[in-house]
């Protein structure tokens, strides 16, 4: 790992190595010389020098007329992370307080279209198991089916298992294609034809639920939150306790 780096590592920006490394080298000297010896801007080159002072790496110097600049001992170094690290530990009992407040929150993100749905699908593929309720004629029209064959072929690829309730309108033109590339990795149900089709597709995985409209204009909500996932899990497994395949 080169010194540029490390020094990355120790929070240090690009524009501000580039400046302590050459008064390392060059010892004392001006801004316009900082400027030109590391080629930075010179407006950029101040607000570099005046951070780098803030960390206490460099020490201002009057040079005749001129103001000047010169490296302190790089155990500054330390010292200024040692600072950061007394700052960050005074900061995180009200940073936790902010994440527990929030952490029982759902997270409710939306996506317009069916481009921006697709991703939804991507973020699916995190997940050990799947459940859907679909009307998957509807979904694969709306996202096409070339697709979906793709996307089940990567959950193949994931050993994702997926159970689907579907209408009875989607099992010939849909379940073929889980059936024939997840096998054993699928599973289905068919609700009664007499409740006909449904306008919103819903998806469970992990601590997700994501709602698709399926009918023009296609768009997803997909909230994030534990105790709605579990909710809509056990929903999920009473519904597949009463239907059949």
């Amino acid at each position: 790992m080169t010194i540029q780096e490390q020094l990355k590592h120790s929070g240090l920006r690009d524009n501000e190595i580039a400046v302590y490394l050459y008064l390392l080298s060059q010892g004392l000297s001006t801004p316009p010389r900082i400027a030109q010896g590391t080629r930075i801007a010179r407006p950029n080159c101040y607000k570099v020098l005046e951070a780098l002072k803030e960390k206490g790496l460099i020490n201002e110097q009057q040079k005749g007329k001129r103001k000047a600049y010169i490296a302190n001992d790089p155990s500054a170094l330390i010292h200024a992370m040692q600072i950061r690290t007394e700052a960050m530990s005074q900061l995180l009992p009200d940073l936790r307080a902010l994440y527990i407040a929030q952490k029982n929150k759902p997270s409710i993100r939306f996506f317009d279209g069916a481009e921006q749905v697709k991703e939804i699908f991507y973020e699916i593929l995190e997940a050990k198991e799947v459940f859907g309720v679909a009307s998957t004629k509807k979904l694969y029209a709306a996202l096409s089916p070339q697709f979906f064959k793709t996307y089940i072929k990567q959950m193949r690829e994931k050993n994702i298992f997926l159970r689907d309730i579907l209408t009875t309108d989607s099992v010939p033109t849909s379940a073929p294609t889980p059936i024939g590339i997840l096998k054993n990795l699928y599973e289905y149900r068919v609700l009664s034809e007499k409740m006909g089709d449904i306008p919103v597709d819903i998806l469970i995985w992990n601590n997700k639920v994501a709602f698709l409209s399926v009918e023009a204009p296609v768009f997803g909500t997909l909230i994030e939150n534990a105790a709605i996932a579990q909710m809509m899990k056990i929903m999920f497994e009473l519904s597949w306790q009463q239907l059949t395949k």
